[in-house]
């Protein structure tokens, strides 16, 4: 035990980090809201290091978004900027990031921001979460495009509510931890991505499907759940060896293809593709 604290001492020093170099925690809040104007969609992109993140759509509201944010200032630095482009398309970035400070802080807090965008237009959302846990709560927002990648820590997504406006592409990346999302059927989607990584995911395709869909699943090392709606009709293919590694309820193989029980009288249909991984995939319904 002496010999790993003297080598851990011998390490902070070598890096440059040195105990009595404490840095002091500056904690400040800011508040930001943007008035909707002419804007017939937006599109964001948010970066957050580190804390924790809440997303959501906000109704009835003279604001295009709006954003109430704590963070430490002696170590991160947050950059806002907005644009209105031609063509009526708002473009709205956020960037919380580290400056990279050495030294060892007595205590740690964590970051905190809501996030809450107009609902009554469009919205083409990326959203990079670092390390920390992050809430996604999607209902009535007219999702035109996500994309959302997690660090470490927990992500949720939910969508109670059918998105308005058809999504042509969502792309979902899990880092290290848990990830859950609920009523993904809502989003209107055309195309799907999901790529798993270290924990388990449950994704959860309740909700009002609109249009038939291709979904494609890299499985990580924890495995993922996926729960479909029974009137569904959906073909699954992966590849020859993941098979043992894949779990499926109520399925009939033909050829390649693994195909629901009620695929051919389905009015809505969905395509699933399986790639490789360490943990497995299985399929339930709801």
């Amino acid at each position: 035990m002496k010999k790993l604290s003297w080598a851990l001492c011998s390490l902070l020093i070598l890096s440059g980090c040195r105990f009595e170099d404490r840095i002091p925690i500056e904690m400040t809040s800011m508040t930001r809201t943007q008035p909707l104007g002419n804007e017939k969609s937006l599109d964001s992109t948010i970066r957050f290091d580190i804390g924790s993140l809440e997303i959501t759509g906000e109704e009835k509201t003279s604001s295009l978004y709006s954003l109430d944010l704590d963070y430490d200032k002696a170590s991160f630095t947050p950059n806002l900027e907005y644009s209105a482009g031609g063509g009526g398309e708002g473009r709205f970035t956020f960037d919380l990031h580290s400056m990279h400070k050495s030294g060892v802080r007595r205590e740690r807090k964590n970051n905190k921001m809501r996030l809450a965008f107009n609902d009554s237009i469009p919205l083409s959302l990326k959203v990079n979460a670092g390390v920390g846990d992050a809430r996604l709560s999607l209902s009535g927002i007219k999702l035109s495009r996500f994309e959302f990648e997690s660090g470490v820590g927990g992500a949720k997504i939910s969508a109670y509510e059918p998105n308005a406006v058809p999504c042509e592409y969502i792309r979902l990346k899990n880092g290290v931890g848990g990830f859950e999302a609920t009523g993904l059927g809502n989003l209107n989607f055309r195309e799907f991505e999901f790529e798993g990584g270290v924990g388990g995911a449950n994704l959860d395709f309740s909700g009002e499907w609109k249009q038939n869909a291709d979904i494609r699943i890299q499985v990580g090392v924890g495995g993922v759940d996926l729960r479909l709606p029974r009137e569904i009709g959906v073909r699954v293919e992966a590849e020859k060896h993941f098979l043992s590694g894949l779990h499926l309820e109520e399925f009939d193989q033909r050829d390649s293809y693994y195909y629901s029980k009620n695929y051919n009288s389905a009015q809505i249909r969905v395509s699933v593709r399986i790639d490789t991984g360490i943990g497995g995939l299985k399929i339930t319904w709801l």
